[in-house]
């Protein structure tokens, strides 16, 4: 095995402070991870002043995820080709345009079509502030920034369902949409100001059999997942769907000499394992919110409100978590804590499987767990390959973060309904050994990170 020679992708650099070009990055993960989570306390409000059918509803909420997934791959192969920074900049802009289009949308389709397209900017702008990270920052600092990373979202994904109800009974859900414009303008500003850009070397594929399929298989794969309780039929035709376009276009991609995922990747030591537990340990946290919430009002009276609170603290652990995973790091090598954070994610499920009485302390378990080990499994990703792939394994950590989600929440989800009275229970003892059994895969040292060969 020989090593990598740097190529005109090596780390680019900039004048100002490296970690200055965090601002507008964060800023733009922000506005995305607000966009998702306060979506589910404006609904109603929505719903009522647009007329939205029960499906039109569900649309609105489902639709930005759909796209976002099935357009994360050809995003990453755009920057990969034309610049990072280039993305991130289209992604502020459609946020800022889209949304302030979708905050005077007076018809329900049109702001659904709104929610699709500000999926697909969101993908532009993840796909970019990733590869960027990946390319910009390393070994230590690039644990930080992915702690960083890790933080906003869990923020923002915290403060989200607060901000929606605050804003929708004050001044009105609009200002959800139109509130986002002037901070999308702001992080776009900034973005040409601080953040450096980066691309690969390598000649970009623009293999039309292979764009479309891998859209169309993520977009139905996220449909299946997020549908699989709701319309079963729809689901499964869905899901047979998405796994006959994946599998061709795996084979494609094995058989193309450039092609746009390169499958190798997969065989570099340690990037499956960190996939897997990326998977793992995203599924059983967001399935967690669902299935305490869930818990709380059904079996112990709580309202909407009062779960959201009791929720609160995992959210607020996520970010932590990702703040924290650095500083771990100077008393435990990364594949060490990244098992203790799996086996603590684990207790805390189990921990709440008990039916304790204050939910908050396991919650906080949880939530810390998945905050650490998302952060050091993304970072491994990078770790073990080079920055000309940093477009498709940013690509690549995004979808297994999207799958995950979807999911944990399929799978645990049906799980709780078909176990009945003790489905509750059930679920948060297979999601526990899932994220154990996640710990338990084979460690990767790190190690000069392996060239793949095109």
């Amino acid at each position: 095995m020989t090593f990598p020679i740097p190529t005109a992708s090596a780390r680019p650099r900039t004048a100002l402070h490296p970690w200055l070009a965090m601002i507008p990055l964060l800023l733009g993960i922000l506005i995305g991870a607000l966009a998702i989570s306060s979506m589910s306390t404006a609904l109603p409000a929505i719903r009522g002043d647009l007329a939205l059918s029960d499906s039109g509803a569900l649309w609105l909420v489902d639709i930005y995820a759909l796209s976002l997934a099935a357009t994360l791959i050809i995003a990453a192969r755009i920057g990969d080709a034309f610049g990072r920074k280039r993305i991130v900049l289209a992604g502020l802009a459609g946020f800022a345009v889209l949304n302030l289009v979708g905050g005077f949308a007076h018809d329900g389709m049109l702001l659904i079509v709104v929610r699709a397209l500000l999926g697909v900017a969101e993908a532009f702008v993840v796909a970019g502030v990733v590869a960027t990270i990946g390319a910009h920052y390393h070994a230590r600092q690039r644990v930080l920034a992915y702690g960083l990373w890790t933080a906003t979202f869990g923020a923002g994904s915290a403060l989200g369902p607060v901000l929606g109800g605050l804003v929708t009974e004050g001044p009105g859900w609009r200002w959800l949409l139109l509130g986002s414009v002037p901070l999308a303008v702001a992080a776009g500003v900034l973005a040409i100001w601080l953040v450096p850009d980066s691309r690969s070397s390598r000649r970009p594929s623009w293999d039309i059999l292979s764009i479309v399929s891998s859209i169309v298989a993520l977009g139905a794969l996220v449909f299946a997942l997020h549908e699989v309780l709701a319309a079963p039929v729809a689901a499964g035709i869905a899901g047979v769907l998405a796994v006959g376009t994946l599998v061709f276009f795996i084979r494609r991609q094995r058989a193309l000499a450039e092609p746009l995922i390169d499958m190798r990747l997969f065989r570099v030591p340690g990037f499956s394992p960190a996939i897997v537990r990326i998977v793992a340990s995203g599924g059983v946290s967001t399935a967690s919110v669902l299935l305490v919430s869930l818990h709380l009002q059904d079996a112990r009276g709580f309202s909407a409100a009062e779960a959201g609170i009791a929720i609160l603290p995992q959210a607020v652990a996520i970010a932590l978590g990702g703040v924290l995973a650095p500083l771990f790091l100077r008393w435990l090598s990364s594949p060490t804590l990244t098992v203790l954070a799996l086996v603590v994610q684990g207790a805390g499920l189990v921990w709440l499987s008990t039916g304790v009485d204050l939910v908050a302390f396991p919650l906080v378990l949880v939530g810390v767990g998945f905050g650490v080990a998302a952060t050091l499994a993304a970072t491994t990703l990078f770790d073990v390959t080079t920055e000309d792939d940093a477009g498709q394994v940013g690509a690549i950590q995004e979808v297994g973060f999207a799958l995950g989600g979807g999911l944990g929440i399929a799978v645990l989800g049906t799980i709780a309904v078909i176990a009945g009275s003790r489905g509750f229970v059930v679920a948060l003892l297979i999601a526990a050994g899932a994220v154990v059994a996640a710990a338990l895969l084979p460690l990767c040292r790190r190690t000069a990170p392996h060239p793949v060969y095109h």
